[in-house]
């Protein structure tokens, strides 16, 4: 009797211990997940996504009812969708306007603009100002967002790779890629 109670014992003990190192395990993924409402599509707002063809209406309300405002015409510029009402995506461009906008009108892929300046801003090869130079970027070219550390980001643009200072551009948030 003995001999059974002994691999018992260790067989308790080593689930109890399982259990308590994994147990705080969901709680602190709880700590780390997003804690941004969400829409009617489950995901959190607001956020970025990018249009996803070169024709895309944009309409004062989320209906086909509602008149048209303008049409953008430019294929992967970042949008923030601020609201949702069932397929509809109220949105904001990096000039501030707002409007609605079909849901498959838009697609996931984090891209950005470069904001508005009276020069072009530096292409840098590493997240620092004495970075090597890889490019001269134009402001409103628009990239692939890839990373950010710190106050730079990583981007894709015309088939180059590098970092750019994170006000130097729009479409992504200051708590995001934090380290």
């Amino acid at each position: 009797m003995n001999h059974l109670a002994t691999p018992l014992f260790s067989i308790a003990f080593v689930l109890l211990l399982l259990i308590a190192v994994l147990l705080p395990l969901p709680i602190s993924a709880q700590t780390a997940r997003d804690t941004r409402p969400t829409g009617d599509s489950g995901l959190p707002l607001p956020r970025f996504v990018s249009i996803k063809s070169d024709a895309a209406n944009v309409r004062r309300g989320p209906g086909h009812d509602y008149p048209l405002l303008w049409q953008y015409q430019r294929q992967g510029l970042p949008v923030e969708i601020i609201a949702e009402y069932g397929a509809w995506r109220q949105i904001r461009d990096h000039q501030g306007a707002e409007g609605w906008m079909k849901a498959p009108l838009l697609r996931g892929l984090r891209t950005l603009i470069v904001r508005q300046s009276a020069h072009a801003v530096t292409l840098r090869a590493t997240p620092a100002a004495t970075g090597g130079v890889i490019a001269l970027v134009q402001p409103g070219v628009i990239g692939t967002l890839e990373d950010c550390e710190g106050a730079w980001c990583e981007i894709e643009v015309d088939n180059y790779d590098g970092w750019l200072q994170r006000d130097q551009i729009w479409g992504v948030y200051g708590f995001e890629f934090r380290d």
